[in-house]
């Protein structure tokens, strides 16, 4: 997965917060927008919140970075 400087600080950011579990990787706009405020983002990561594949519902965004991510950090000589 080739993923921007900026997608992995976020990414390391979700898991600062507990995002954690592989299985749960959808997040509503307000979450996303309080984990980038507390990186002095002014508002939600715009390659999640502006990809329409990435609605699953109103509010709802789906991160499928995030196990992979989980995953490489677990293995990190893999």
């Amino acid at each position: 997965m080739n993923l921007t400087n900026t997608q992995i600080r976020f990414l390391q950011w979700l898991v600062e917060e507990g995002c954690t579990n592989p299985e749960a990787f959808t997040f509503p706009r307000p979450y996303l927008k309080a984990v980038a405020a507390k990186h002095g983002m002014r508002s939600a990561p715009g390659w999640i919140v502006n990809d329409s594949k990435r609605i699953v519902s109103r509010g709802l965004y789906s991160v499928p970075e995030l196990p992979v991510y989980l995953a490489q950090i677990a293995q990190p000589n893999a």
